[in-house]
């Protein structure tokens, strides 16, 4: 699962395994270690640059709770869901998961563990 960016575009393996290439455009966010992906053609989110780990719509995530037991509005329980939106405003962003169990909740990549493209 290699993804990376150079030069405007966005290098990734596809779900199928194929690589596939996407212009786009880096955003800043509040945080100095995050930047957003934004599609170069119509200015949407697709994906975070976090650290060293780039997030893009599909991907799969394992979410679990914090200490307290705590994940996200509209989400109550841990478990494997999907990517399939990420949101921004004027300070910050927040990725859109679709739960295997059908629960929907907006949430940070603290509360997810990226497990496949």
């Amino acid at each position: 699962m290699s993804r990376y960016v150079k030069k405007g575009v966005l290098y990734y393996d596809d779900q199928n395994g194929f690589a596939r290439q996407m212009k786009v455009k880096l955003e800043s966010t509040i945080f100095s270690n995050i930047s957003l992906l934004i599609d170069a053609t119509n200015d949407n989110p697709i994906g975070v640059w976090q650290d060293d780990c780039i997030y893009i719509r599909g991907d799969r995530v394992k979410v679990t709770a914090d200490i307290m037991g705590y994940i996200a509005p509209g989400v109550n329980r841990p478990g494997e869901g999907q990517i399939v939106k990420i949101v921004r405003d004027n300070t910050d962003h927040w990725f859109a998961v679709l739960m295997d169990s059908g629960e929907f909740g907006f949430m940070k990549s603290a509360r997810f563990k990226l497990i496949s493209a």
